[in-house]
């Protein structure tokens, strides 16, 4: 479907934020089942934003949409003014999104090397490409020494690891990562916060599903808190804290530490 670029901005106040990303009356079925209903979001340009709430509460599937990973219902999901709701995902990347779903992320029969070298392949520019995968190496030094290995046979927090560099190779506009935190020990988890502060440094706007609250309150600057494919929070990260009855469902399901 091709892009439909977005009306001009006559009337618009000057100081308005720029939006990267908006979902719009968005629904989503699957198996059968509605998943979202309704979904109404703005991702502003250069924040970063966390999406949390309970198990089933539909987060994963709205970065999915987002990505197109999934196909909507109905609803509209524009990038940077121009409506994608039904764009392929690789052409989504062509317009610098990157995706990173959560133990889907790396080619696991691939070696280190392997992976990298067929992600580098977006980057047209021969010169680029080489030199995009040296800063990775010079980044991710467990990756260097680990160019040979099947990515299958790295840990979690290297195989994440391995999922990030591919972001910081090929610079995207958005970066949507799906359980950035799940099933890694607090030490990995915090090398990993490490490397995605980098990339914080470089104005990414960036979307985060996490099951950690401390975690996602800890590096977002807005919160989007979902319940059973809704939307019932979307704000600054520190406003949510004030939120008990909405963090209630999430302690209680075991997922807030």
């Amino acid at each position: 479907m091709a892009d439909v670029p977005q009306s001009n901005n006559q009337g618009v106040a000057m100081n308005s934020p720029k939006m990267a990303l908006s979902v719009r009356d968005l629904h989503v079925s699957l198996t059968g089942q509605n998943v979202l209903h309704g979904i109404d979001i703005s991702f502003v340009s250069g924040r970063w934003t966390s999406i949390v709430g309970p198990n089933g509460a539909g987060k994963s599937t709205i970065l999915r949409a987002i990505s197109g990973l999934v196909m909507p219902d109905r609803g509209v999901v524009r990038m940077s003014g121009r409506t994608i709701t039904l764009v392929e995902p690789q052409y989504r990347a062509q317009m610098g999104m990157v995706h990173i779903a959560g133990g889907e992320a790396v080619f696991s029969s691939m070696t280190v090397a392997e992976n990298l070298a067929l992600w580098s392949r977006q980057i047209p520019d021969s010169a680029k490409r080489q030199e995009k995968l040296a800063l990775v190496y010079g980044t991710f030094s467990m990756l260097d020494e680990r160019r040979d290995q099947r990515a299958g046979s790295l840990s979690g927090g290297q195989q994440q690891m391995l999922a990030l560099a591919k972001a910081v190779m090929l610079e995207p506009q958005l970066l949507c990562i799906d359980e950035l935190s799940l099933g890694l020990a607090p030490v990995v988890v915090q090398d990993i916060l490490q490397i995605v502060e980098r990339l914080k440094d470089q104005g990414i706007t960036m979307i985060i599903v996490e099951q950690s609250l401390n975690v996602a309150l800890a590096i977002a600057d807005r919160a989007v808190f979902m319940e059973r494919g809704q939307v019932m929070f979307e704000g600054p990260a520190k406003d949510l804290l004030e939120r008990d009855d909405l963090l209630r469902a999430v302690f209680l399901s075991g997922e807030g530490a």
